[in-house]
């Protein structure tokens, strides 16, 4: 009977013991409070914005840093484990398309239990980008961040006070200035009637229109001003005038082409979409005046069909200044 006893208390002490151990090695263990975690994001190069695409090309660098009891160890330093291995939140950024990841996938840990998670990516993000005032239009470029618990805990992500966020002062995009970066924290709506805690860090973007102006409004100021070379040729010579313009017009449609991959298919219009199709009436009312004005010498009436033209002269030029100012240059900054 003694040894049955023993064997009994023994057997009893063993299941209690395994019970012990397994209520301290639960990986889902639910926890009650909120995880803290402190974000550092720092944009290392922006090497494009491709406002046809929707997107920009970034080459940044995450940092996330928390502390949790469960993970401290009896280790004198540091030990360095795979981020599926280990009860951790998982970190999305919202925006992210095609990137590339030069970090392995592993958290560092202290004695004490503090985790250190860095991601560093480059490659695309998506941006909503409103184009009404292409091309002197300025964007906020945005990197929301959520994170997401193991096992349904709520996880604030907040602003590392330790390690600042930032972004490299010398940059690789070279047709926009980059400016005014600035990190917030709250919720973010990913689905409809669900909301995540988030963390975004944003910069201000301003195209430069130097380049655009060289490349896109003088050709086009060019090809408009070619369909004005009609007013000075004589009226009799009309297949002459009707030449000049029937080349102002195929030239007019080729820039159409040419440009046509260089903004996205939106529902609305552009200030470049103004100009441009401000532009187009005129070589094309250019085209309709000749033919107009070659009917009235071949109907004998030159001296009118020169009145019109000495009119053109004027009144097309005037007309082209009234659609640049409209389209270009008026109401320029106020929207952002």
């Amino acid at each position: 009977m003694k040894q049955f006893a023993v064997i009994t208390m023994l057997f009893l002490l063993s299941t209690l013991g395994t019970a012990a151990v397994w209520a301290n090695t639960d990986p889902v263990a639910p926890v009650t409070e909120t995880q803290k975690v402190y974000v550092t994001v720092g944009v290392l190069d922006v090497d494009a914005i491709n406002s046809a695409d929707q997107s920009f090309t970034l080459n940044l660098i995450a940092q996330f840093r928390w502390f949790d009891p469960r993970l401290a160890h009896d280790g004198e330093t540091a030990i360095r484990r795979q981020l599926t291995e280990i009860q951790a939140p998982r970190f999305i950024l919202v925006n992210r398309q095609r990137t590339w990841s030069s970090l392995l996938n592993v958290v560092d840990i202290t004695p004490e239990g503090e985790a250190l998670y860095r991601m560093r990516l480059w490659g695309d993000f998506s941006q909503i980008m409103r184009l009404r005032e292409f091309p002197f239009d300025s964007h906020v470029f945005q990197i929301p961040i959520v994170a997401i618990s193991h096992n349904g805990a709520t996880v604030e992500l907040l602003p590392d006070p330790e390690e600042e966020s930032f972004i490299a002062q010398q940059l690789s995009v070279a047709d926009w200035k980059i400016s005014d970066w600035s990190v917030e924290t709250g919720p973010l709506n990913l689905i409809k009637g669900g909301e995540e805690n988030g963390f975004i860090f944003s910069f201000k973007g301003a195209r430069i229109s130097g380049h655009i102006l060289i490349k896109f409004i003088i050709p086009l100021f060019l090809i408009v001003a070619m369909s004005w070379v009609v007013f000075w040729i004589d009226p009799a010579e009309g297949s002459s005038q009707l030449g000049v313009a029937v080349t102002a017009v195929l030239t007019l449609i080729a820039y159409h082409i040419a440009l046509s991959g260089k903004l996205p298919d939106i529902s609305y219009l552009t200030r470049m979409d103004l100009f441009l199709f401000g532009s187009t009436l005129l070589v094309f009312s250019s085209l309709i005046e000749v033919v107009t004005t070659s009917r009235l010498a071949i109907a004998g009436r030159l001296q009118l069909a020169r009145w019109i033209d000495v009119v053109c002269r004027v009144l097309f030029p005037a007309l082209y200044a009234v659609v640049a100012y409209l389209a270009l240059i008026a109401g320029v900054g106020a929207t952002v």
